[in-house]
């Protein structure tokens, strides 16, 4: 990366963007925004580059064509330190320590007190149960989190993301596997955070492209899109392809 400090004020955004791993096409000519306090969906069969697009986003990867723009500067020239200390990452496997929900969340940075886990674990909708605990936040949580229902830890993995205030979060199939009830939970969540960060949720599960602000559709090399959620299933419908996206050859 380079010595620019971003911010994250309007949008991440990607113009033009081609990426192929040796001759095998995923993305190109891929443009796609992802506005600041929104929840962006994007989903797609397995292969079809979205975590592709999650590893562009973070500067995992650098696209051959095309550029990463955070408001108004390239990816490129920005520093990839600063820029992942504003990021949130939720995997889609949840994985907790036997240890404190308080450590679960903090991870033991020092830099992290005790009302910063608090905040977070509100934030992530989980305070009410934790508080409910016999130790509140100094309860075990039990090995891989086994004393905690599915939806519970979900909230915990969430507010490990947010504890560090970034400003944007991304989810990688994290609602992938998790029953109905969890699931609900998980985007009851996102809804309360919408406005007050940045999401970007990779799935295929339809529940949270209903709550997106915009979704969008990979496969074959195509890019679908619905303005928001609340249109018709981007799982089953069909959508015209964005102009100036065409298929990978």
């Amino acid at each position: 990366g380079g010595d620019l400090t971003p911010e994250l004020k309007q949008a991440v955004r990607m113009e033009h963007v081609h990426f192929a791993y040796d001759d095998h096409c995923v993305l190109r000519d891929v443009s796609l925004n992802f506005p600041m306090g929104r929840i962006t969906a994007i989903v797609g069969p397995s292969g079809s580059g979205k975590t592709t697009l999650v590893d562009l986003t973070t500067g995992l990867l650098r696209p051959q064509q095309g550029e990463v723009w955070i408001d108004d500067m390239p990816l490129a020239q920005v520093n990839l330190k600063s820029w992942r200390r504003m990021i949130g990452y939720i995997p889609q496997e949840t994985i907790l320590l036997h240890d404190t929900v308080l450590n679960n969340v903090t991870l033991g940075d020092p830099a992290l007190s005790e009302a910063d886990a608090q905040n977070a674990l509100r934030a992530a909708g989980a305070w009410e149960f934790v508080n409910s605990m016999p130790e509140a936040m100094q309860s075990m949580v039990g090995e891989r989190g086994g004393k905690l229902s599915g939806g519970q830890r979900q909230r915990i993995a969430i507010a490990r993301a947010l504890v560090h205030k970034p400003k944007l979060l991304i989810l990688d199939e994290a609602t992938s596997g998790q029953d109905p009830a969890s699931e609900t939970a998980v985007c009851d969540t996102l809804q309360q955070l919408r406005g007050k960060l940045t999401i970007l949720a990779i799935s295929h599960q339809s529940a949270l492209v209903k709550i997106a602000d915009k979704a969008y559709r990979i496969e074959d090399g195509k890019i679908l899109q619905a303005e928001n959620g609340s249109e018709p299933d981007l799982c089953t419908a069909e959508f015209e392809i964005e102009p100036g996206v065409p298929s990978c050859a």
